[in-house]
């Protein structure tokens, strides 16, 4: 009697557990449909190349710059003449140093459609990953009146809101974002993530219209990684000295102690 009735029970479990499974698996399916925002639309038609830095003329009037950590090289000082050079000529060398991108950094992007419908760039996002104290180090930078213009999409990562600003090609400014593809030829866009307060690891998101549908989002990242950029207020500043046989050395810049200012 004992054995039939443990039957029973165990025969009702069995039952509730396939019923809260099916439960489940139909809960999943409807978290996938509705709330998937890219449901039904396959991959975002468009490809997104991620230039190394070096590659190209920013659209900024000095950045991308780069900090020094001093636990790695104590001042411009410590330099070998080689080096002095390709820290002014190349000024991605110093990433080798175990540099940081100093505020502004300026990430430029390629963009190309993958189909031969009308494809737009709608709006970009900055997201924080992480944050931290400032690097504690030193940089040189070589502020310019003259740089390349291109459209480009500012933020401020200390901003709780992060509020995107746009600038086009023409130096038109706008909180608005409408930038074509072509799959034929690459468009460009140059991200600028700021920050004056703080170390901050960030990503992007790009917004993708196909033919006026519903946006489609798109991480942009370094590689799998965030983006890192400092600000430089824990950081020595110097300008680079030019002698009759190129960069003789480097002087002590103390109004750039809280950020550089351009031409």
């Amino acid at each position: 009697m004992q054995e039939e009735r443990v039957k029973r029970v165990g025969k009702r479990l069995a039952a509730i557990v396939g019923a809260l499974a099916v439960v489940a698996v139909g809960m999943l399916a409807i978290n996938t449909i509705v709330f998937s925002d890219d449901a039904g639309l396959g991959p975002a038609p468009v490809n997104v190349q991620v230039l190394a830095p070096g590659t190209f003329q920013s659209a900024h009037a000095y950045a991308p710059y780069y900090v020094v950590p001093a636990s790695r090289v104590a001042g411009p000082a410590k330099l070998s003449r080689a080096a002095t050079n390709r820290f002014v000529t190349r000024p991605e060398a110093a990433l080798a140093k175990g540099a940081l991108a100093g505020s502004p950094q300026v990430v430029r992007l390629q963009l190309s459609s993958t189909t031969d419908e009308p494809v737009s760039v709608k709006g970009v996002r900055f997201h924080v990953v992480s944050d931290a104290r400032p690097l504690k180090g030193w940089f040189t930078a070589q502020p310019a009146c003259e740089f390349e213009r291109v459209d480009v999409a500012r933020a401020n990562l200390d901003s709780r809101r992060r509020p995107v600003r746009y600038v086009d090609a023409d130096g038109k400014r706008s909180r608005k974002l409408d930038l074509p593809l072509s799959r034929s030829r690459a468009t460009v866009l140059e991200l600028q993530a700021a920050t004056s307060r703080r170390r901050v690891a960030w990503t992007a998101e790009l917004s993708v219209s196909r033919d006026g549908r519903p946006a489609q989002r798109v991480t942009v990242d370094d590689a799998g990684k965030p983006f890192r950029v400092t600000a430089t207020r824990d950081s020595r500043a110097y300008a680079p000295l030019f002698g009759p046989t190129g960069i003789s050395g480097f002087a002590r810049e103390r109004s750039w102690d809280r950020g550089v200012r351009g031409c």
